[in-house]
């Protein structure tokens, strides 16, 4: 007979939790109810006895990988992976694992990698930030049994939303800058196939029709500026041959630099820039400082997501709050509703709240 230890069964945790076999499947599958009590009596008892669900024979018999696909464009974003987090942490506690993707702005890979996910049998999906137009999107969308959008609204009945107010927040933003005396503002754009880019642009132009500011052509600064003519692109950008080298880093660090150093040395009398994000805004504080341009006095930078960063630059960042975590937790959360059939509302709405610092008081 042999010596070795034989595996821990699901009966023998049930045993030692004190609960019935089908209670601990709750538990380990994360669906279903179980008090807390119950979830940490389970927890323990198959920690004690060593025991591993066998995932492939749960995923046969319920359907279920208890895997969640999540495809991001821009990894190294911190807006991008705060929302990451947030998922991450609701999944696990669900009881899920997150599987996470980074498309790299390109819609052939966001395509590519929604397949892929299908392939390997997710429950469900989430797309942060897709940059695929609505037909391809739904079309790669199609196979999986649900998914949820986060800031590239959807209509489907498999599919849920989350959306912070765009527009508004950039109505925010130009309001501030009326209300403090600054006469030609200008903005710089985001990725032209994005959808938040497209909301933010959208309320950029609608507030300076509002103030009746003129809405300058050559005030408004397209994001591809800033990747320069050597790499067209953030896919290409990022695929370059010295990606990752102290050079490609200090091409990054800069990012929003370039075009904004253009713009403001062609107009001298712009005293306020609104920016897409706070990276952006990095980048324009740093052009204003190599072109003696004062922050605020000469002219006032506000960004937007107000990433931790916004309060260690110099002056602090004048910016826009987005609840990133919670915008991914929630997105688990009504993914989860989704595939448990249970009622979820089609799109949950985050705002932006301005937060006034030193670089546009």
């Amino acid at each position: 007979m042999s010596s070795a230890k034989l595996k821990a069964t699901i009966h023998d945790v049930a045993r030692a939790a004190g609960v019935s076999a089908i209670t601990v499947s709750r538990v380990l599958s994360g669906n279903g109810y179980a008090s807390e009590t119950t979830r940490q009596q389970v927890a323990r008892a198959a920690e004690k006895l060593g025991y591993v669900p066998n995932r492939i024979a749960s995923s046969l018999s319920s359907g279920r990988t208890q895997t969640i696909g999540m495809v991001i464009p821009d990894i190294a974003s911190v807006h991008f992976a705060e929302i990451a987090l947030g998922a991450e942490n609701a999944a696990t506690r669900a009881g899920y694992h997150l599987i996470l993707s980074n498309t790299i702005g390109n819609r052939d890979h966001e395509k590519h990698v929604l397949a892929f996910l299908h392939q390997t049998r997710v429950d469900g999906v989430i797309l942060a930030g897709a940059r695929l137009p609505d037909d391809d999107l739904m079309h790669a969308l199609a196979p999986h049994r649900a998914f949820v959008s986060i800031n590239h609204p959807l209509a489907a009945p498999n599919g849920g939303n989350i959306v912070s107010e765009h527009a508004k927040g950039m109505m925010l933003a130009v309001a501030h800058t009326v209300s403090s005396q600054r006469r030609v503002i200008a903005f710089i754009a985001g990725p032209k196939h994005s959808y938040s880019a497209r909301e933010r642009l959208r309320g950029f132009r609608a507030a300076m029709k509002k103030f009746e500011r003129p809405i300058r052509a050559d005030l408004i600064v397209g994001y591809e500026t800033n990747y320069g003519e050597e790499f067209p692109s953030q896919w290409e950008w990022f695929n370059a041959a010295d990606v990752g080298s102290t050079q490609w880093n200090e091409r990054r660090a800069s990012f929003g630099s370039r075009g904004a150093r253009t713009m403001l040395a062609a107009h001298p009398e712009v005293d306020a820039v609104v920016c897409f994000d706070d990276q952006i805004a990095f980048g324009v504080l740093q052009a204003c400082a190599e072109l003696g341009r004062r922050v605020p006095d000469d002219v006032a930078v506000i960004g937007c997501n107000d990433i931790p960063l916004a309060l260690q630059a110099t002056p602090q960042l004048t910016t826009q709050r987005i609840e990133r975590y919670q915008m991914g937790k929630r997105a688990v959360e009504m993914l989860i509703e989704q595939l448990n059939g249970t009622p979820h509302p089609d799109s949950v709405v985050f705002p932006h709240t301005l937060i006034v610092r030193a670089s546009a008081p």
